[in-house]
């Protein structure tokens, strides 16, 4: 196995979501596994410590000349670097030029590799000894789009839920939560948790939205809360939807959540959904079977894996409000779906001991 590892990334905790997650993970990993690693990020500016030791670590804050510099120095240090997205691929570049003998792991995770790429992109999905990609889409994807790669460089390695992720054992709902958002006993709660952005319309929210109405007038009263920062320009569209389909007394708008409040809102809600169409992985999905929540998905993008296949939830087509309307409604009359099975389910695939453990066999692989 490697001994010398320089992990390379943008951000791990200085923003919050997918790729931020699994770079936590392997932070972790890697440290565990090789105490001698060290963590490398454009934008991170601290760590914390419980994850990766802030003597091992360099973070600029967004300073690409001062993080380059850094890499032109330390280039000969390591034997392995471990490239976290695709847009480092310019600063995998130059660590080749100085050091040719360098070995290079690129992580492959959602939209910004599934393209042909070029230029110094192209580069480094040549270069690299290996890719590991956190689902078989976008390995397949970059596989379509990149017909000069060979499929046995790209190895699957699926994210997990965090080291420290608090698994509850009770499933009941938190009140505080029920007084919170105004909701009655007799509520049934929709539950998607997602950045808002107006950059990344594909997460799907829309299509449920727009069938909102609809399971209202089936089930009684039925609450969609979607769980996650917005930029101003994406809140406005959204809250214009909701009006033009006069739900405004059945979307909430919850905006930021706090780490720690992140689980009692899982565990708030009836079904979990997220039919995206851009999902490198789906992060949220394995946190929400975490928590023992049923969930659904888009079948077109990395949820397929976080679901295995639908052995771990309802797979759909993101673009049929008939499929979905069909699936929420199926899960909210079927009361058969234990929650504690549910998480021991997830566990068996998604728990960071199994993360680490496919860490080390792809490092010993080398």
């Amino acid at each position: 196995m490697v001994n010398n590892i320089a992990f390379i990334y943008l951000t791990a905790f200085s923003k919050a979501g997918g790729i931020e997650q699994f770079n936590k993970n392997l932070m972790t990993s890697i440290h565990q596994i090789k105490p001698n690693s060290v963590a490398i990020s454009l934008y991170d500016t601290t760590v914390d410590e419980k994850y990766f030791p802030q003597k091992s670590f360099k973070g600029f804050a967004g300073n690409k000349i001062a993080f380059l510099f850094s890499l032109i120095f330390s280039a000969r240090k390591h034997q392995v670097y471990l490239i976290g997205h695709i847009n480092l691929s310019l600063a995998a570049f130059i660590i080749k030029f100085i050091n040719p003998k360098a070995q290079f792991l690129l992580m492959a995770h959602g939209v910004e590799i599934w393209p042909k790429q070029k230029r110094f992109a192209h580069w480094l999905i040549k270069s690299a000894t290996q890719i590991f990609s956190v689902s078989q889409f976008t390995k397949s994807t970059i596989l379509i789009n990149n017909p000069s790669i060979s499929s046995n460089k790209i190895k699957i390695l699926h994210n997990s839920v965090d080291p420290y992720f608090n698994y509850p054992i009770s499933f009941t709902k938190p009140n505080y939560l029920i007084d919170k958002y105004h909701l009655n006993t007799n509520d049934k709660l929709i539950l998607t948790t997602t950045r808002l952005s107006s950059d990344e319309q594909y997460k799907g929210y829309d299509a449920v939205i727009s069938i909102i109405k609809r399971l209202n007038n089936e089930f009684g009263p039925v609450k969609y809360l979607i769980v996650g920062k917005a930029d101003d320009k994406e809140l406005d569209r959204v809250n214009k939807l909701i009006k033009k389909e006069q739900i405004d007394d059945n979307v909430i708008l919850s905006g930021f959540v706090p780490l720690h409040e992140l689980i009692d809102h899982y565990l708030l809600a009836d079904v979990f959904v997220l039919p995206s169409t851009g999902e490198g992985f789906g992060i949220v999905l394995i946190e929400a079977m975490a928590c023992g929540l049923k969930v659904i998905a888009g079948n077109k993008d990395g949820s397929v894996d976080a679901l295995l296949n639908g052995e771990l939830g309802t797979l759909i087509n993101p673009s049929d409000t008939i499929q979905l309307y069909n699936s929420i409604n199926n899960l909210l009359q079927n009361n058969k779906s234990q929650p504690l099975d549910i998480q021991h389910r997830m566990k068996e695939h998604f728990s960071y001991p199994i993360f680490k453990k496919n860490i080390q066999l792809l490092l010993t692989d080398l």
